[in-house]
């Protein structure tokens, strides 16, 4: 376990974007000798962010818990697109279990925002953070799965939102389920980013329905049921296996 006393969320990659100016400071101090109700704040975009400053605050939380209850296995992501959670989560293991192995699969095609050259982004997010390089798989997940897939998995992370539709969505994500969920050791932590509750994920956004849709039907049969993160603008949930 790391002992730096700056290690922290604020030291997380991707949250110094989230830092307010002395601007907005002074504006939100004016703001509050007015008693308004409201605070000024940037605004997420969700096609640009990929990840929420409270979304990188729950990744550290579970991550940090797993680690310090030496659950075994390796650290997956599926669906990594140019890195903004990698190098969170890479940056983690790097501070608290360097030993880990870290895998990441993702075709690196899609283009959902305005990033070009998705892998070569990605290798230099790692780059920028310094840190180790993970163990990258490209290509499709059909092909992929579960042939490269470490034996035995402590963290998972599946983000396969592809803006394509519903069904196509929905079957690659059983198909991920279906030969992660057997691999994951007891203890170990499996997120699902986009799985939305109405009324129940606050200020989260819908993204893509098919990540609820799919886990509820997926884990109806299992002693595990989601649980719902507050993740700001953004929705994820996670189970820990038995």
């Amino acid at each position: 376990m790391s002992k730096d006393p700056e290690f922290g969320l604020n030291n997380l990659p991707g949250t110094a974007r989230w830092v307010m100016s002395p601007w907005v400071s002074y504006m939100n101090k004016l703001l509050a000798k007015l008693r308004s109700p409201v605070d000024i704040k940037k605004r997420f975009n969700h096609r640009e962010d990929m990840v929420s400053l409270e979304q990188i605050g729950n990744f550290e939380l579970l991550i940090t818990d797993l680690i310090d209850r030496d659950v075994q296995g390796d650290f997956v992501e599926l669906g990594c697109y140019s890195g903004s959670t990698s190098a969170v989560f890479g940056s983690l293991l790097h501070r608290l279990a360097p030993e880990r192995r870290f895998l990441v699969y993702d075709r690196f095609d899609m283009e959902l925002g305005s990033t070009r050259n998705i892998r070569s982004q990605f290798e230099q997010r790692m780059k920028d953070c310094g840190l180790p390089m993970p163990i990258v798989h490209e290509g499709d997940l059909f092909a992929l799965l579960p042939a490269q897939l470490p034996a035995s998995i402590a963290f998972a992370h599946i983000d396969l939102g592809t803006g394509g539709g519903v069904y196509q969505h929905a079957e690659l994500l059983v198909h991920s389920l279906k030969h992660v969920y057997p691999r994951l050791s007891s203890g170990a932590i499996l997120i699902l980013m986009d799985y939305h509750v109405p009324d129940v994920t606050i200020h989260g956004n819908d993204s893509n329905p098919a990540v609820r849709l799919v886990a509820d039907t997926f884990f109806e049969d299992k002693p595990e049921k989601m649980r719902v993160l507050y993740g700001g603008p953004c929705s994820h949930a996670y189970i820990r296996k038995n």
